[in-house]
């Protein structure tokens, strides 16, 4: 399900955050919103409770510092508490991304405190989540996790989407070969999830191809068809696909995962630039 953003108005998202409410009774956190309890959650004495309120307000002004924030999507359930704000627009190949910060916190221990950045395709629903040095969070609840929050932005600036940018219009006009496709994807042929992410992938290209974006022989279906601990490719069946249509088309799957999921799966994705091909190489060889 997509995400509905609202118009960005800091009044009223504050408002919003001024709602919540989580202490600590004992060896239990109780959390509520708008004075209705949400959620009780019993803790260890290694818990750290973490003033998501104040934390959501500080990112805020120190967003705004930097960037033009344009919509927000806030989100309370149970013990769950969730912050996406969208910025300043940038256009990579005529699409349009969304510069985009990312903050995720649970006081049932049912998520980690994350904080991201990364861009936001509206149009094709796809998050972009890249690692940026001296900027970003994923910790549990447990002692120091203040401590660690409180220097998680310390890299945010007018230039953090820079890199980002710049390594994915680095594939544009490029094509990588479905064996190094794979090799990106299933990263360890002993782990059963990197498998099945590779036959989702492999799905999705049959489902955009039966759409007519993409032709494919007979022998390319069966390959794709066939499931990724059984599929040999060689010089017979291997062919080559777009590489900035497959980036989107891979992390289109993750766009219902927290911001750090896909953080993992932008870099598994990404190492398609060492291994991606120019489309006029590939023309003067025949491909």
């Amino acid at each position: 399900m997509k995400r509905t953003f609202l118009n960005y108005n800091k009044q009223e998202l504050i408002e919003k955050i001024n709602l919540i409410s989580i202490e600590q009774v004992g060896s239990q956190v109780i959390t509520k919103y708008r004075d209705t309890v949400t959620s009780v959650s019993d803790v260890s004495n290694r818990y750290e409770i973490f003033d998501i309120k104040s934390y959501l307000k500080d990112k805020i002004d120190t967003i705004e510092k930097n960037f033009n924030i344009t919509k927000y999507y806030f989100r309370i359930t149970k013990g769950i508490q969730e912050l996406t704000l969208l910025s300043d627009t940038i256009e990579i190949e005529g699409i349009s991304f969304h510069k985009s910060f990312f903050i995720l916190n649970s006081s049932d221990k049912s998520r980690r405190l994350s904080f991201n950045t990364g861009l936001y395709c509206d149009a094709k629903n796809f998050y972009v989540v890249s690692s940026v040095k001296n900027l970003g969070l994923t910790k549990k609840h447990l002692r120091g996790v203040t401590q660690a929050a409180e220097v998680a932005s310390v890299g945010l600036n007018g230039e953090t989407f820079d890199e980002q940018i710049e390594s994915i219009r680095s594939i544009i006009g490029h094509r990588i070969s479905l064996s190094k496709l794979r090799d990106c994807v299933v990263t360890d042929s002993e782990v059963k999830a990197d498998h099945l992410k590779f036959d989702a992938l492999k799905n999705a290209i049959i489902y955009y191809a039966s759409e007519g974006r993409l032709k494919l022989t007979d022998l390319q279906y069966k390959t794709l068809k066939t499931q990724s601990e059984k599929l040999v490719i060689d010089n017979t069946n291997d062919f080559y696909v777009d590489a900035f249509w497959v980036f989107q088309t891979y992390l289109r799957l993750f766009s219902k995962q927290d911001s750090h999921v896909v953080k993992r799966e932008t870099e598994r994705i990404m190492s398609i630039t060492q291994w991606a091909v120019r489309n006029q190489m590939l023309e003067s060889l025949g491909i």
